[in-house]
C-alpha cells in the first residue's frame, strides 16, 4: 500500500508543525511587537513597551522580555529623548 499524496498544497503547508511544536503561521513575535511600540508617533519607554509585551506574551518571563525590549530598543530606534515623567522614550521615524 502507498502512501497517497495531498491535492491541496495549501491545506499541507498550514498542517506542518513549527519547531516549538504550534501549528499557527506567522503570528507576531516579540521583536516585531517592540518595533509596532516605538514606531507610534510618541514613541515608547521600555517600560511601556514591556507593559505592552505581557498582556500580549503572558506564557512569558517578564524579565527576558524587558531585557530584550531594551536591546531592541536600542538597536531598532533611529532617535531617542529623555521626557519628564516617562524617562528615556524611543523612537523609530520612517
Amino acid at each position: 500500500m502507498t502512501a497517497r499524496k495531498t491535492k491541496n498544497p495549501a491545506a499541507k503547508k498550514a498542517a506542518v508543525k513549527t519547531a516549538n511544536g504550534s501549528t499557527s503561521v506567522n503570528k507576531p513575535g516579540v521583536i516585531s511587537t517592540i518595533v509596532d511600540c516605538i514606531s507610534k508617533d510618541k514613541g515608547s519607554t521600555v517600560d511601556e513597551t514591556l507593559a505592552v509585551l505581557t498582556r500580549k506574551f503572558p506564557d512569558r518571563d517578564p524579565a527576558g522580555m524587558r531585557k530584550t525590549a531594551l536591546i531592541q530598543s536600542n538597536k531598532q530606534k533611529t532617535s531617542k529623548e529623555v521626557v519628564d515623567g516617562r524617562g528615556t522614550v524611543f523612537y523609530k521615524r520612517r
